[in-house]
């Protein structure tokens, strides 16, 4: 039998987001499963342009979360982020989801 530390949690990872204005907010995050993972590299390569300009607004989508687990965003909302949140909330997915480092400081 397979280990659960094999599969994506059912536990929601509260995360303070930093942004460049020194704002900090707590926002809860949700694992997700290696095929979004797969789903967001095949998209960062594709052809088409809006496929490539959406894909880190789903993989957003799929971690974001309100603390009960729900969907805190839609991919509307998603892709009119502003750079900065944009980049430290996806830090946040990277890092729940075991694909980035916390950074220092």
């Amino acid at each position: 039998m397979i280990a659960q530390s094999f599969f994506v949690s059912g536990e929601v990872h509260k995360r303070a987001v930093k942004l460049p204005n020194g704002e900090t907010h707590d926002l809860f995050f949700k694992e997700i499963p290696a095929t979004e993972f797969r789903r967001f590299s095949l998209s960062e390569q594709s052809p088409d342009e809006d496929v490539r300009i959406s894909s880190i607004g789903k993989l957003i989508c799929a971690s974001l979360c309100n603390e009960d687990g729900s969907a805190a965003i839609t991919l509307e909302q998603a892709l009119k982020l502003n750079a900065p949140a944009m980049n430290a909330i996806f830090e946040q997915v990277l890092f729940v989801n075991g694909q980035g480092a916390e950074k220092k400081g």
